[in-house]
């Protein structure tokens, strides 16, 4: 599930009325199809089984294909400081942590170095927005894919239930997984 990480407001759904909307209808649509009540009892045991058996067998999650080894930075660092400690990752995303250890935000490579050019003092908490588009361990690949694409995102941190950060998934690592998924091989 994809859930916007506020930090004032704490978790908070991303599209989850649009969702429940499409399953009240893809019910609907299924019921209509029998008129015999007994087949459309069967036809729904069916269908929960059979997803069962694909979500055990091919539905790939976020916790198994984030990247785990990540670099976080304190909020409390500033701009200067935080160069100093990415300089040498090649990294290009960094989770912004709270004294508690908790998600602040989503900082790139990018935005620190250009806030580093603009010579102004500032702490990591003062640029970093406060809500983070987040993911849960247990997001399945399809959604993770349609949100990316939707948003245009490159990257998205993977936290507990806890607003720990567990790893991040960028585009990268979706191109990786679909590379294996669909057995590419170069040529």
């Amino acid at each position: 599930m994809f859930f916007v990480n506020n930090v004032y407001r704490g978790r908070q759904p991303y599209r989850v009325q649009e969702i429940q909307k499409d399953k009240q209808e893809d019910k609907r649509d299924s019921q209509q199809r029998f008129q015999n009540q007994d087949e459309a009892e069967a036809h729904e045991k069916f269908l929960k089984a059979t997803e069962k058996f694909y979500k055990k067998k091919s539905v790939a999650t976020a916790r198994e294909i984030m990247n785990k080894q990540l670099v976080t930075l304190s909020d409390a660092l500033s701009v200067e400081e935080a160069w100093e400690q990415i300089k040498n990752h090649d990294i290009k995303y960094y989770p912004i942590i709270g004294a508690e250890g908790k998600l602040l935000g989503l900082l790139s490579e990018g935005e620190i170095l250009r806030h580093l050019h603009e010579g102004k003092k500032k702490k990591l908490h003062e640029i970093t927005s406060a809500e983070t588009l987040c993911a849960d361990p247990e997001t399945e690949l399809a959604e993770i894919l349609e949100v990316f694409s939707k948003e245009k995102i490159e990257a998205v941190p993977i936290i507990d239930k806890k607003a720990k950060v567990v790893g991040i998934l960028t585009q990268n690592d979706l191109i990786q997984t679909m590379i294996k998924i669909t057995n590419l091989k170069p040529r």
